[in-house]
């Protein structure tokens, strides 16, 4: 049901859904919140529904009226609702842009527009809250207007269905009494014939009569009244036989009339149930045809008026339809535009409140900032003032007061770092803001962008829903055009039968017209008086004449039925001609099938290397896992280790300019009035290195930051590459799966197929012909004659009909080996498409070989960025080592000592640390790398001795659809032979490469060194195999084939594989 709703209301428009208008509660079902009713709509299905009643279109036209007062009202409430909305927008615009110019200006008009700004924001929501109230309104009367339509169309939809009940019953009642009158009409056809045979046999039996009067008249002339009588009954028989013609033409005629209106009620019958899915506009037409086929059937005549009226009714309620739908779209459409816009406002509402709140926050910040900068400034003005008394007051001391002024200078030069620093801080966390807001509004939009993805994935859905309905729709059409196909055929056929049982019917009739006409000329000269010899013998010539006219038709139907026979002898030859060559078609077929069965083997076994290739990269993809985790712990521990030194680093500083002060001010004190240039040089050298110990302590944190941001990008690299390796594996993974799936579908074929070769050849049995050999013995006395009797005309048919089905036999075994050839090019077509499957592995094996290239540069690019950065570190080290030591002096400050050399000690540390960590990761680097390329190694190993087995078994194949001779039949032999040992050395081999790649494994999880070498021996041995093995192939080749025409040289016929037979320790085999 859904989909015949889904059909009815929805018509696909040039790739678009666009909903029809044809229906009226199509579109009043369609709701949001529910989906097309179940019961209710049964109407759609096509049931057909009678013209009876119209009451219900009156109910049904007072409905609009009450929708179309709703609907005025929720255009004004929408129309109110968006200029509200433009209003609100203006309103908000305007107070953003007051906000941005007064926010500097005061702060009790900050704490009064925030306050007026969340007065406006609560009435909005209340008056959203009202508006949304009344949608919820509004909806329930259109939902409740659509339950009342429904219900209606309900009860409507209940009377037309027992109107046309009624109407499926008066039908079947006329069809029951058409068929008892068609019953009656052919057993009165039957007696008819029956009467008509016996009046055959009654003319055969005058006839013979007449015969044998004939002869008694010619014994006794003197009977002259009997001929009379059998005048008056051939007479006699003629009228009957021409009266039941005539009966047997009119029930003829009664017949074909009463089968015409069976049939034309068995298709009015079955035209509701083929037609369910059209809409109400051709269901109403069918309903006009059906009561014009019953006024006509049961000769009642429905008035033309009363049709015109419904009519005109139905297109009356569809234009309503149409409006209502229309109206019902419309409001859709505004209702979704009206909550995307409440969404929208919505998010505006809260992204004002969140920059009101950060705003909030940033003013109290300042406040707090410029009262400190306030107290600050207050001191700083106090202790001028008491320097400048103290100059004033004492004259002598003007040394100290220097050194104050002076260190005044640099608490204002702090104060003006701190002042810095808080704007920093302050700038930081503006852009944190910000980025949290950025970060808000990518959340909504990716919201926004998945809601739309889903509303486009429902669309497609339905769509193909549609589609597939559509499609079962042609196919139903089509099953009901071929069933009328059909049924055409066959009506044709039975006229052709009833018009060649008249012809036949017509036929004996004039042959009787014939045979009574010559008895009536044989009773007209028996008749005459004058009758002589001569008239005698004139009938008697006639009567020759006849009989040799006879005689020759007999010879020439006896000479084509032993021509026929000739030919048939001759097929037959030619058929076992053919089933000879067929059988020695279906032995090569077998040995084909059976290399075939070969070949499958040796694919399952390579299946299961590249099952056992699958587990491994599987392994080495948790190994890289593991080395992930491993690096984003000792990334996690670096991280520590780094902030735990910043700290000791701060703390130190902080001592240090501690320290620094306490040891400027004993040197203030301890130094006397001429020692102020000394101090002025000292606090100037104290300032420089202050500087640059901030520029480096800037740049060894920039350094940091950018080494973050490196190993962030090698570990998303890593995480990429892990990801990309696990999708190859899933898609070897599949391969395999149907891999392994079609060799499991063409092993169920090839033993199917073997069964029925071997029923094939059980069924088998030579056809014998038995030739006919008629005796026709002819006697030509005077006044006799000898017609072949209808037993030996039954002997001929029978044997005819022996010889028949012995060809059909023959016939049908050509069938089942023309069958066994298709089957064979479709394997050898499965087989191509199986070597189309591991050419696209090759590919993938090739492009993941790229792939580890690529990687591979990629890692000693970023290797050799890491060698620059710590070469970068250890300069800056040394430059700061330098300054340490320059700032260093023993005899005046010995405190600076403790705190370079602790400094340094930390850095040494972090230097350990760090080469540390780029050593274990480059050891772990290279024997990854050396695991990878011994894998590509041995993947490219495997499939070039695939080729070589493939090109073999194409050698093979061509051979076996272009056999030559016999010797070829050997050297194919030895080449199956050297296949499979071939074959049995790969499992071996890879065996074994498969035992050294788990022992390369476990040498790398202990930091194995020797894996270079294991992946070298086993290549070697692999190629050394593989070569003694095409050399011991080849020297099998020469001992049997011996000197063949190439002169030593044996070349198999279409693979890419040649031999040569040179010396024992040479190898001779290289493929192409």
């Amino acid at each position: 049901m859904e989909q015949t709703w889904a059909r009815d209301y929805f018509a696909e428009d040039d790739g678009e859904m666009v909903p029809r208008t044809s229906h009226a509660a199509a579109f009043l079902s369609d709701t949001k919140d529910r989906g097309p009713p179940g019961q209710p709509q049964a109407w759609r299905s096509g049931e057909k529904v009678p013209f009876g009643q119209t009451h219900y279109l009156r109910a049904f036209e007072k409905a609009p009226r009450v929708q179309t007062q709703a609907l005025r009202d929720f255009e004004k409430h929408l129309n109110d609702l968006k200029k509200e909305n433009f209003s609100l927008k203006l309103r908000i615009y305007f107070l953003e842009e007051r906000m941005q110019q007064k926010y500097e200006a005061s702060r009790e008009d900050v704490y009064k527009r925030n306050i007026e700004l969340k007065v406006e924001v609560e009435s909005l929501k209340r008056e959203l809250q009202d508006k949304k109230q009344h949608l919820d309104k509004t909806c329930a009367d259109v939902e409740n207007l659509n339950s009342h339509n429904e219900a209606e169309l309900r009860r409507q939809f209940e009377e037309r269905q027992q109107e046309t009940q009624h109407v499926y019953e008066l039908l079947e009642n006329k069809i029951q009494l058409l068929q008892e009158e068609s019953r009656l009409a052919k057993d009165e056809a039957a007696r008819m014939a029956a009467l008509v045979e016996a009046e055959k046999e009654c003319n055969l039996e005058l006839s013979e009569k007449l015969k044998a009067v004939t002869k008694d008249r010619e014994d006794v002339p003197g009977d002259r009244a009997k001929p009379d009588q059998y005048t008056e009954t051939l007479a006699q028989r003629d009228r009957q036989i021409e009266e039941l013609s005539q009966n047997l033409a009119a029930q003829e005629k009664l017949v074909e009339q009463l089968s015409l209106e069976k049939q034309q009620l068995l298709h009015l019958l079955e035209e509701p149930t083929s037609m369910e899915v059209q809409p109400m506009t051709e269901e109403l037409s069918k309903q006009q045809k059906l009561s014009s086929d019953e006024t006509v059937i049961t000769q009642q005549s429905v008035s033309d008026s009363h049709i015109a009226e419904l009519q005109e009714k139905i297109q009356q309620t569809e234009a309503t339809n149409k409006i209502l739908q229309e109206k019902l779209n419309e409001m859709s459409c505004e209702l979704k535009s009206a909550q995307e816009t409440s969404q929208k406002q919505d998010g505006t509402i809260q992204s004002l409140k969140e920059t009101l709140k950060s705003k909030e926050n940033e003013a109290e910040e300042l406040y707090q900032v410029i009262e400190g900068q306030n107290d600050t400034m207050a001191n700083l003005r106090e202790m001028l003032h008491e320097s400048q008394l103290g100059q004033l007051h004492s004259s002598e001391g003007t040394s100290p007061a220097q050194q104050q002024v002076a260190l005044l200078d640099l608490q204002s030069a702090l104060f003006c770092s701190q002042l810095e620093i808080q704007k920093l801080q302050r700038a930081v966390r503006q852009k944190e803001r910000q980025l949290a807001d950025a970060k808000r509004c990518v959340q909504f939009v990716e919201a926004t962008a998945h809601e739309g993805e889903q509303q486009k994935e429902a669309s497609w859905k339905h769509n193909q829903e549609l589609r597939k309905a559509l499609r079962q729709l042609q196919g139903e059409l089509q099953n009901k055009s071929q069933q009328l196909h059909t049924l055409e055929a066959e009506k044709c056929n039975e006229i052709r039968t009833q018009e060649q049982h008249i012809q036949h019917l017509t036929h004996s009739l004039s042959h009787k017209e014939q045979l009574l006409q010559e008895f009536q000329e044989l009773l007209q000269y028996r008749d005459n008086s004058d009758k002589t010899l001569e008239a005698n013998e004139m009938l008697l010539e006639k009567l020759r004449q006849r009989i040799q006219d006879r005689d020759v038709a007999l010879e020439r139907a006896i000479d084509e039925k032993f021509s026929t026979l000739e030919e048939k002898e001759q097929e037959l030859r030619q058929l076992r001609l053919a089933v000879r060559e067929r059988d020695l078609d279906l032995e090569r077929l077998r040995g084909i099938l059976s290399s075939n069965e070969a070949t499958m083997q040796s694919m399952e076994s390579l299946l299961r290397a590249k099952g056992l290739e699958v587990e491994q990269l599987t392994a080495t993809c948790q190994n890289l896992q593991w080395l992930k985790e491993e690096m984003e712990t000792k990334f996690s521990h670096w991280q520590k280790e780094q902030e735990s030194i910043i700290q000791q680093l701060q703390t130190s500083l902080h001592d240090r300019n501690k320290e620094v002060e306490d040891v400027s001010a004993t040197l203030l004190c301890k130094l006397g009035p001429g020692h102020s240039e000394i101090a002025e040089e000292l606090c100037q050298r104290l300032q420089r290195k202050e500087r640059m110990l901030q520029d480096l302590l800037s740049d060894r944190n920039k350094q940091v930051v950018e080494h973050e941001l490196e190993v962030q990008g090698l570990l998303q690299s890593m995480s990429t590459r892990e990801q990309q390796s696990q999708a190859a594996a899933e898609k070897m993974v599949q391969a395999l799966m149907e891999r392994n799936s079609e060799l499991q579908a063409l092993r169920q074929y090839l033993g199917g197929k073997d069964f029925t070769l071997s029923q094939a050849l059980l069924s088998k049995q030579p056809a014998k012909v038995t030739s006919i050999s008629p005796h026709l013995g002819e006697q030509t006395d005077q006044g006799s004659m000898h017609i072949p009797s209808r037993d030996d005309s039954n002997s001929l048919t029978a044997k005819g009909d022996t010889s028949i089905p012995k060809s059909s036999l023959v016939l049908g075994d050509l069938d089942t080996v023309a069958g066994l050839e298709r089957e064979l090019s479709n394997a050898k077509e499965e087989m191509e498409l199986m070597a189309k499957k591991e050419r696209e592995s090759r590919m993938e094996l090739s492009a993941l070989q790229s792939m580890v290239a690529v990687q591979e540069e990629e890692l000693q690019v970023q290797a050799a960025d890491m060698e620059s950065l710590t070469r970068n570190m250890q300069i800056k080290e040394d430059l700061i080592k330098d300054l340490q030591m320059q700032l260093v002096d023993p005899e005046d400050i010995p405190a600076m000592d403790r705190l370079t050399q602790e400094v340094l000690l930390l850095r040494e540390k972090v230097a350990l640390v760090e080469s540390q960590g780029q050593e274990a990761l480059g050891n772990r680097r290279q024997q990854l790398l050396l695991m990878l390329e011994g894998l590509v190694d041995e993947r490219s190993r495997l499939n070039e001795a695939l080729q070589a087995e493939r090109q073999l078994y194409s050698s093979l194949v061509k051979f076996h659809t272009h056999p030559d001779s016999s010797e070829r039949d050997r050297t194919l032999q030895v080449e199956l032979e050297g296949a499979q040992v071939l074959r049995g050395r790969l499992e071996e081999i890879l065996g074994r490469s498969l035992e050294r790649l788990s022992r390369l494994e476990t040498l790398a999880a202990n930091g194995g060194a020797a894996a270079g070498d294991d992946t070298e021996d086993a290549s070697t041995e692999f190629t050394d195999s593989i070569e003694e093995e095409a050399a011991h192939h080849s020297h099998q080749q020469v001992s049997l084939s011996g000197s063949g025409p190439q002169g030593g040289r044996l070349v198999a016929p279409g693979s890419g594989v040649s031999c040569s037979s040179g010396g024992p320790g040479v190898r001779s085999c290289l493929s192409a």
